[in-house]
């Protein structure tokens, strides 16, 4: 398994490189305080709120990790302005803070995607709602040739060493903008990575013109569904086993690299006719959230390709860093000293 000079080595050449994301870009909202009391209107508590914190989310996420590691993301979404309640200012100022340059387009006719999770404090912290406020409709043509524009603009302005998808099944990735993703891919030699909903896939997948450029990165729930919708596979791919037959009935469908996070069991890399290369991390006693760990897993395999590694290490790297990932709260990001600290303290089972 890789150690901590390799790990160092492969983030340090992959620093202030150049990544063209996009997706469905959202803001997470936490609001925290003390119960004071119960209501009188309904049988819920009363809550003070005297913490308010807000993250980036969805792709925002995605990219906030790739910052937190020194890589440059470019990332392009569409924020919305219907509705009373907009948090936009909020949504550009908190991923600026976070190193993202954001190329957001507004369209009057969405909401800007907010996940707001209420917790209340008594004698433990619990979080006791979460309130969504979005629309998921696809893009309207105008918009979508607009992204579509601006897509191929940006490409030819910060020549992107790498392209990341990030897909929430929100609107954005219409035909015509995955489309356009994969033209600019195709023509420019640029590898992408791509975290997509199953559903999202297979619509898309006769679109990719190069599948020796396409990685893909699904968990083991998606994979699985995605072998469903193709051919009525009907296991939900716990074993290794399953997982295999899970990746040779996509493959058989297109060749291109799959990545298939399998949450306390590791990762599988499936490169197109040859052997799977399982990683097998120890297991995490302390494990607090698992929010955003797909997102870091995303992130470190970019980074990792970026800065030289072969793909079974860039997978061995993603790993290690969504174990510290789910060790903390919330959509937190996690920085190399963790992540080296971790690899060099916690020494993973041979595949």
């Amino acid at each position: 398994m890789i150690n901590t000079q390799r790990a160092k080595e492969i983030l340090e050449n992959a620093k202030g490189k150049p990544v063209l994301a996009c997706g469905d870009v959202m803001l997470d909202a936490y609001l925290t305080g003390p119960v004071e009391r119960f209501s009188q209107e309904a049988p819920v508590p009363v809550i003070r709120i005297d913490d308010e914190q807000f993250f980036p989310g969805g792709a925002g996420n995605a990219a906030a990790c790739m910052a937190a590691i020194s890589l440059v993301p470019h990332l392009v979404g569409v924020i919305g302005e219907k509705g009373r309640i907009k948090y936009t200012e909020v949504m550009e100022e908190e991923y600026k803070k976070c190193g993202i340059i954001t190329h957001f387009s507004l369209d009057p006719d969405r909401k800007t995607t907010l996940k707001l999770r209420v917790k209340a404090i008594k004698t433990t912290t619990q979080h006791i709602a979460r309130v969504d406020m979005e629309d998921t409709h696809p893009l309207s043509e105008k918009k979508e040739n607009e992204i579509s524009v601006y897509l191929e603009n940006l490409a030819g302005e910060i020549k992107p060493e790498i392209i990341s998808i990030h897909d929430y099944i929100k609107g954005f990735l219409t035909k015509k903008v995955f489309e356009k993703i994969v033209g600019i891919s195709s023509e420019k030699n640029i590898p992408i990575f791509a975290d997509l909903k199953q559903s999202t896939f297979v619509k898309h997948k006769s679109l990719i013109k190069k599948p020796d450029l396409f990685f893909l990165k699904p968990n083991r729930v998606e994979s699985a569904q995605t072998a469903k919708i193709i051919n009525g596979f009907d296991k939900d791919g716990t074993t290794d086993e399953e997982i295999i037959e899970i990746a040779s009935i996509i493959q058989k469908e297109i060749p291109i690299h799959i990545f298939i996070t399998r949450g306390k069991k590791g990762a599988v890399y499936f490169e197109p006719q040859k052997k799977p290369y399982f990683v097998r991390p120890k297991e995490v006693e302390e494990q607090f959230d698992i929010a955003g760990a797909g997102d870091t897993v995303a992130a470190f395999l970019i980074a990792a390709y970026l800065g030289g590694a072969t793909m079974p290490e860039a997978l061995e790297l993603a790993v290690a860093a969504s174990q510290v990932a789910i060790r903390k709260f919330g959509t937190s990001v996690v920085m190399e000293e963790e992540l080296l600290n971790w690899i060099g303290d916690f020494p993973k089972v041979e595949p």
